[in-house]
């Protein structure tokens, strides 16, 4: 998925399960998504037929840990530009 803002790639960062009592079966996933370059966040409703197994959902990767990959990019980046590099 891309980025509305800048057209980078978007980082799922969270998923809530959502529950819905009137659907047997049924259900909803909020998923959460964030821009591996502007760091602009996206939600979007997720239908499931079937629940998912708590086992076998990928794994999720929190929002803290993907922005301190970015900030040390970004660090990474300035000192090689003050090296001339």
């Amino acid at each position: 998925m891309r980025c509305v803002a800048c057209g980078a790639e978007m980082i799922l960062v969270n998923v809530v399960q959502i529950q819905d009592d009137t659907t047997a079966g049924a259900g909803v996933e909020d998923h959460h998504f964030m821009c591996s370059e502007c760091h602009e966040v996206e939600r979007h409703l997720v239908p499931t037929r079937h629940g998912r197994e708590i086992d076998t959902a990928p794994p999720i990767v929190p929002a803290s840990a993907v922005q301190g990959e970015h900030i040390a990019a970004l660090l990474r980046r300035m000192v090689a530009k003050i090296r001339g590099q």
